[in-house]
């Protein structure tokens, strides 16, 4: 639904860059544009559907009740950059309650390796294809996110990778 305008956009921000900064330069920055918004959204929104769908799958695996909602708050959690565990933790006491050791210790484990997949799996796929820094656009999709919300998430990205190229290209 997001890309239906797409192709359109992508050439009006390439007229609008180019006509402010000339040909060459000003499709470079375009492209860079383009590839921070690709990059964000495998970075940031994948590895969130990534963490989402295993958390899901351990609590349909164990039996939790309401399995989607809280797949559903996991994936909400992981787009906004906070730990997982927030939701997780109170289900993993839950499911001590009602289950017997062995299981509830591998439920645990599941959920603390779904939590820390974050870790690993966002440098993988956040800084892939660009120049810039991945602690940049990482940088910027959370201001963003703070600022203006799941747009600015990123907006901001983009932002502060256009800013870091144009400060390099200024300083030589």
């Amino acid at each position: 639904m997001l890309l239906v305008y797409a192709k359109s956009g992508a050439g009006a921000v390439d007229k609008v860059s180019e006509r402010l900064m000339g040909a060459q330069l000003g499709k470079k920055f375009a492209g860079m544009a383009g590839a921070t918004i690709r990059s964000v959204a495998q970075g940031v929104l994948g590895v969130a559907v990534i963490q989402a769908v295993l958390a899901g799958i351990g609590l349909l695996a164990i039996g939790v009740p309401y399995t989607g909602l809280w797949t559903l708050l996991v994936l909400v959690l992981a787009i906004i950059q906070l730990p997982t565990i927030i939701i997780l933790g109170p289900i993993i006491i839950y499911v001590f309650t009602i289950t017997s050791t062995v299981p509830a210790v591998i439920f645990m484990i599941w959920s603390l390796l779904v939590g820390a997949s974050d870790s690993f799996l966002k440098p993988l796929l956040l800084g892939r294809g660009l120049d810039i820094p991945m602690l940049v656009i990482l940088l910027g999709a959370i201001g963003g996110m703070i600022l203006s919300g799941f747009i600015g998430l990123f907006v901001g990205a983009v932002v502060l990778a256009v800013g870091l190229a144009i400060n390099c290209l200024w300083s030589g």
